[in-house]
């Protein structure tokens, strides 16, 4: 769940979350730096979107942002990126992954209309309008979303940081599992975890993906042990 850690009583309810094992995260907020790590020493592990709907970074003050490098937070603090070429200015993904990369997840922000191509589309009932890799409100040049998937984000982070593709794959593995606490069943292929997987190329292209260790998929263009 996503609460913005200056709301009144913010502190709070993140304890009553966490206690009832919910993931707490910290988004969509105004707050400065001292709210932000108060809400994480509170028990907010996560921060969504990074750089998204929060207070920009600022030298003085640098808001939500500046918990990636903070000293004064009790806990890992894990933070959503999309690095899906729009949300998120390639230099501002390499800031977040050199000041800490151990912590990054990468998410889509993906909305409906992901895979359905250009043309008007709905997000409940707001109209909106894609174009290419672009999804906006429609008569507006609001973001509304995304349409990118997840192998692109991989590819755009490895391209656009500078980081390994096994970095990259982490980033939507072995880092988000991790957040969940589910890494005892996901997120690597340790001895003992779900058979779930995908086979990609160098450029990051699915060529087949197995649940459970069956192949639910296979890329027209996948020669290999399947065949």
């Amino acid at each position: 769940m996503t609460i913005a850690p200056e709301l009144p009583k913010a502190l709070d309810m993140i304890q009553v979350l966490v206690h009832n094992n919910v993931i707490c995260s910290m988004g969509h907020s105004t707050a400065n730096i001292d709210q932000a790590e108060a809400g994480v020493n509170a028990g907010a592990t996560f921060i969504t979107h990074l750089f998204n709907a929060m207070q920009p970074f600022h030298h003085r003050d640098p808001g939500i942002v500046g918990i990636l490098s903070s000293t004064k937070i009790k806990r890992k603090c894990y933070y959503g990126i999309i690095a899906d070429g729009l949300h998120t200015h390639p230099a501002a993904l390499r800031i977040a992954h050199r000041t800490n990369a151990q912590c990054a997840v990468l998410v889509t922000d993906a909305m409906a209309a992901m895979g359905l191509g250009d043309g008007s589309h709905c997000i409940g009932s707001q109209s909106v309008t894609v174009t290419g890799k672009k999804a906006v409100i429609s008569r507006t040049d609001t973001l509304a979303g995304s349409v990118v998937t997840m192998n692109s984000c991989v590819e755009n982070f490895m391209r656009n940081s500078g980081c390994t593709l096994v970095e990259a794959v982490n980033c939507a593995t072995k880092h988000p599992a991790e957040l969940l606490k589910c890494s005892d069943l996901y997120g690597t292929l340790d001895f003992g975890t779900a058979a779930d997987f995908v086979i990609i190329d160098s450029d990051v292209n699915v060529l087949a993906t197995f649940i459970g260790g069956d192949c639910v998929y296979k890329s027209t263009n996948f020669v290999g042990f399947l065949d």
